[in-house]
């Protein structure tokens, strides 16, 4: 069940009851607003979509203790609804995109809706080659050749939404004055993969693709939730990560990804630690439970070709670490797999892919994580 904060709720009463006028007491219903398909939130606590006789309303807010924030754009059904000058508008059938995030193109890339975006920050950095040539073929400008968005890069796209970061989101109302629309996604502060998954809904709403999108989200949840319900817990433990200099940050037992590992039926070697943040280890202390850790669970960017004998050549003592004794590293080699953007609308690949390494199923052919051999 979806839980919203109370500054949230009081958040959509007001945007729902601000912006919209009417030019005439009667409004006639547009005849598109039969093929809107609607969307039901079931996971995702960081979005939702109003209806309306002659409007939808996207609205982005933030979630839990997060840094407070609220944010939305109208898609009118009908030509006579007039709504006040500070209100954002886009037009479904032809909307212009530009995109902060990688993360983004994939689900676009699910509803065959890549063509509609015209520019992103790290365009260099797509690690999907059919994705990537599709930017590069229908020409997507690069918004960010620095740190900073480059606002003549993003004046030259002209974008009708540029969809950007809360963190950082003081320069929402700068490019808004200079004629900039944009909305804060965060689909990256859900709780779940199937609420992470979820914000393909939004996508759908902002493209006019709400029916592909609940077709997408519903078969991946069936197929996720088949796999993690056919799943044996065992007593096998795991551990995360690589080291930073001197310090080890193992991800807090609350976090996302230790949620998806746990459901392939092993256990978070530091599960019983508090917090919800990444916890800091020295390096000493990691490799003394790492002789004892079932698993060892590795997301990296490494050469094609990396294999055991390169982790250890890294480290020498990971060949006293029970994982590596026992073949049982199971690595994500983020230069092959596209894993921090694709990832995101394939958690169910994911999460086979996690139990045929640890031996829950036999036949599968892993595009994620390998175990290192």
């Amino acid at each position: 069940m979806r839980k919203l904060s109370l500054l949230a709720i009081m958040g959509l009463l007001i945007f729902l009851n601000s912006c919209v006028q009417h030019a005439e007491s009667e409004i006639s219903i547009a005849t598109n607003q039969a093929d809107q398909e609607k969307v039901t939130i079931e996971y995702a606590e960081g979005f939702d979509i109003v209806y309306e006789t002659n409007f939808i309303k996207v609205v982005t807010h933030s979630i839990g203790e997060n840094t407070s924030f609220i944010d939305s754009v109208f898609i009118l059904l009908d030509s006579t609804t007039v709504l006040d000058e500070s209100c954002k508008i886009i037009n479904q059938e032809a909307i212009r995109l530009a995109c902060q995030s990688s993360t983004h193109l994939a689900f676009l890339n699910e509803l065959d809706q890549l063509k509609e975006v015209v520019g992103l920050c790290g365009l260099d950095y797509v690690n999907n080659p059919e994705i990537s040539e599709t930017l590069i073929n229908n020409e997507v400008i690069e918004l960010c050749m620095t740190d900073q968005i480059q606002l003549e890069n993003l004046f030259q796209c002209n974008p009708d939404l540029f969809l950007i970061y809360p963190f950082g989101s003081s320069q929402s109302s700068d490019y808004t004055s200079k004629g900039i629309q944009t909305l804060l996604i965060a689909e990256y502060l859900e709780k779940s993969q199937l609420a992470r998954l979820e914000w393909i809904k939004l996508f759908g709403v902002l493209t006019g693709k709400s029916k592909e999108a609940n077709a997408y989200f519903e078969s991946v949840e069936q197929a996720y939730s088949a796999q993690k319900e056919a799943t044996v817990p065992s007593d096998k433990t795991f551990i995360m990560n690589l080291p930073f200099q001197d310090q080890w940050f193992m991800p807090s037992s609350k976090s996302v990804g230790v949620e998806l590992i746990e459901d392939a039926g092993i256990s978070y070697y530091y599960g019983d630690e508090k917090g919800t943040e990444n916890i800091s280890h020295s390096n000493e202390q990691v490799w003394n439970d790492g002789v004892s850790a079932d698993y060892w669970v590795i997301i990296a960017r490494r050469p094609a070709d990396y294999g055991l004998a390169d982790l250890i050549a890294e480290e020498p003592v990971y060949k006293e670490f029970l994982s590596v004794k026992n073949h049982q590293v199971i690595f994500c080699n983020t230069s092959t797999a596209d894993y921090f953007s694709k990832g995101v609308v394939e958690p169910h690949i994911i999460l086979k892919d996690l139990c045929y390494a640890t031996g829950q199923i036999e036949s599968h052919t892993p595009q994620y994580f390998f175990l290192l051999e």
